[in-house]
């Protein structure tokens, strides 16, 4: 029988909450459903997934602790991941610009630049992680648990625009999901950059 105390489960709904709120990776996984279907985009929830874990797993054993003596060590992060997400954006909003089936913006690779650099790196290291005792082994439940929820939260957002995929409506419409999602992009790279200098 699993048990899973107090902690444990204030953990799994903070997870579920950030991960489950729009944001760049959940954007580009949304819009591969549109485009490319639901099967065809499967591959892409190990891109994100690995990007998390790498990326989490850097902040909270390596950059936290050299975070406390350096606060600049934050701050170009900040930057770096505001210059990645603008990049993005303006890929998505070119591909607007061509005609639907000849392009697919999606891949592997984009899905996990992109979630190396995702802000929500930051909330799940910095807020949501327990930070590491001398043993590291105690954070395996959490990062089984993270990988679990992740998974489930991919899925329900390629599903939802393989919904949209089903009906035909994407061959209309799907350039205005391109730029919408380029725009959104563009807005969380400025509140970034804004929270590295203030």
């Amino acid at each position: 029988m699993i048990v899973i105390d107090k902690t444990q489960a204030i953990f799994l709904v903070e997870v579920l909450g950030v991960l489950a709120l729009p944001g760049p990776t959940n954007s580009l996984l949304f819009v591969s459903g549109v485009s490319r279907g639901f099967w065809a985009s499967l591959n892409l929830i190990l891109a994100e997934l690995g990007a998390y874990i790498i990326t989490i797993s850097l902040l909270v054993f390596v950059l936290e602790p050299a975070s406390r003596s350096h606060s600049t060590v934050s701050q170009l992060l900040r930057v770096l991941c505001s210059l990645y997400l603008v990049y993005v954006a303006f890929w998505l909003w070119r591909s607007g610009e061509r005609e639907v089936p000849a392009s697919h913006p999606i891949n592997f690779r984009r899905v996990f630049l992109t979630t190396l650099v995702n802000p929500k790196n930051l909330i799940f290291a910095f807020g949501i992680f327990p930070l590491p005792s001398a043993t590291s082994s105690e954070m395996l439940p959490y990062f089984v648990s993270f990988a679990a929820i992740c998974t489930g939260v991919a899925c329900c957002w390629i599903v939802g625009g393989a919904m949209l995929h089903s009906t035909g409506a994407h061959k209309m419409h799907l350039n205005w999901f391109y730029r919408g999602e380029a725009l959104l992009l563009t807005g969380f790279a400025i509140v970034i950059l804004f929270s590295a200098y203030y």
